[in-house]
């Protein structure tokens, strides 16, 4: 009887808490007094690197340590961001978490000024950046509650509780504010006022070239010759059809692409009334500092135009505005709708980029590494494939001392099931590149949600 009376005894006990700390080396002396503290409470911790052996695999062992912890702390610092292993390792624990649908529990801990990256905002963190010994007895009394509850259960339903959309919506407003805050816009942004998308541009643009070489070379040539040349083409890379376009059409390429830009019917749109609202100066602060473009439109223009805006569009470097003037840089060339085409390079053909790509010191490189080191950047209607952009943004991300993410990008959430393990991780997929620039990501449901997310700002 005395046997049995000991046997349900041990099976009442709790389970111990096994804890993986993931965290920067530079950490090691916050990341000390964490393990101590919590051994001293009775608990097992693995801080990774400083319990490897001669001749222990790294990763397999790290890999069969997270196999082993029930809570998994992510210590969330300004070396952290320095550190691309210790970022790797954090999207690596949270992707697993997501595929596998773990039970583990996972706890961001701050232990000093740096934003919490979006992919594990929907966890709880705690913040140890104030008082680093409240917060040590915080998480003490938090693993208790932990140990009490069921450890196999899954916190990734947990409310979010990381920087909100409000908190990165207080910092671009902030910005702006201080004059501070510049606009990056690329092609979702005309598009939604009636300029051709980049596919449907090539196609007018190919039909030109089409009619042209029909007439010069005595060539009979379909309708739909364009789309299908397009069809075929267009896959490999469109920088090398603008580059057919370009010398095919000759002299008459700038004035051809200036037709096609505004060949249907253009206008203001929800989302450039937005960005004319941010435009304006607001009371006790100053106005937006700058506009970025990738467009070659003058759509932005019209609109502040229209409302006695005053602006200048700048599109090389021997070009200068005036201190009551927003700029707006033109860095792929610049086409308005009426007047004389100014003489601008327009990076369209293969060529073209790579000029651009290649010349580091080029006016438009400079304007745009100048806004990212000095300003709070938004990006809109950017979907971060060019590899010129990451590159500057690379380069503006190792140049930021204190590693705080001060840009901005909104994002359409993923085409997936709404709160899936699909969409989470797709996610954390795109927030982990993001922030790796040194982006943070404001997601939308719909594009139609944007103009009322800058009205917010402004």
């Amino acid at each position: 009887m005395a046997k049995k009376v000991k046997a349900r005894r041990r099976s009442t006990k709790l389970p111990r808490l096994r804890i993986f700390i993931s965290h920067s080396d530079r950490d090691k002396s916050a990341v000390d007094k964490i393990s101590q503290r919590l051994r001293g409470a009775g608990y097992a911790t693995w801080d990774n690197r400083f319990q490897l052996k001669m001749g222990d695999n790294f990763q397999r062992k790290i890999l069969e340590e997270l196999e082993e912890s029930n809570v998994l702390l992510i210590i969330v610092s300004k070396n952290s961001f320095r550190s691309a292993l210790a970022q790797q390792e954090f999207a690596t624990i949270v992707l697993q978490q997501e595929i596998t649908n773990g039970s583990r529990r996972i706890i961001p801990i701050k232990i000093d000024e740096v934003s919490v990256p979006n992919y594990l905002a929907h966890l709880q963190y705690l913040d140890f950046s104030q008082d680093f010994d409240a917060g040590l007895e915080r998480l003490v009394a938090d693993l208790r509650t932990t140990k009490m509850a069921l450890i196999g259960r899954s916190q990734t339903t947990a409310a979010p509780s990381g920087d909100s959309i409000d908190t990165q919506i207080r910092a671009l407003h902030e910005a702006l504010q201080r004059g501070r805050l510049t606009l990056v816009c690329g092609a979702g942004i005309s598009v939604k006022a009636g300029i051709p998308s980049w596919g449907e541009l090539l196609v007018r643009l190919l039909d030109r070239m089409m009619e042209k070489l029909s007439k010069n070379l005595s060539m009979e040539i379909g309708k739909n010759t364009a789309i299908e040349f397009q069809r075929v083409y267009g896959r490999s890379s469109s920088l090398i059809l603008g580059k057919y376009l370009k010398n095919n059409l000759g002299d008459d390429f700038t004035s051809e692409t200036r037709d096609a830009l505004y060949a249907a019917d253009t206008g203001n749109s929800d989302l450039i009334d937005s960005i004319v609202k941010l435009t304006r100066p607001q009371r006790d602060a100053k106005a937006l500092d700058s506009i970025i473009t990738f467009n070659f439109d003058c759509l932005v223009e019209e609109a502040l135009e229209k409302h006695a805006i005053a602006n200048r569009p700048i599109y090389s470097e021997a070009i200068r505005h005036d201190g009551n003037e927003i700029p707006i840089y033109h860095v792929h060339g610049y086409l308005p709708r009426y007047g004389e085409i100014p003489k601008t390079e327009l990076v369209f053909s293969e060529d073209a980029y790579h000029s651009q790509f290649i010349e580091a010191f080029s006016w438009s490189n400079l304007i745009q590494l100048t806004k990212l080191t000095q300003n709070t950047c938004l990006f809109l209607g950017i979907s971060l494939t060019d590899p010129n952009m990451r590159r500057l943004l690379d380069v503006a991300w190792r140049k930021n001392p204190d590693k705080v993410m001060s840009h901005f990008i909104i994002k359409k959430s993923p085409e997936h099931p709404k709160d899936s393990s699909l969409e989470r991780v797709s996610k954390l997929l795109e927030e982990q590149d993001a922030n790796a620039l040194g982006l943070n990501i404001l997601w939308v449901d719909s594009f139609d949600d944007i103009p009322g997310l800058l009205s917010r700002i402004s």
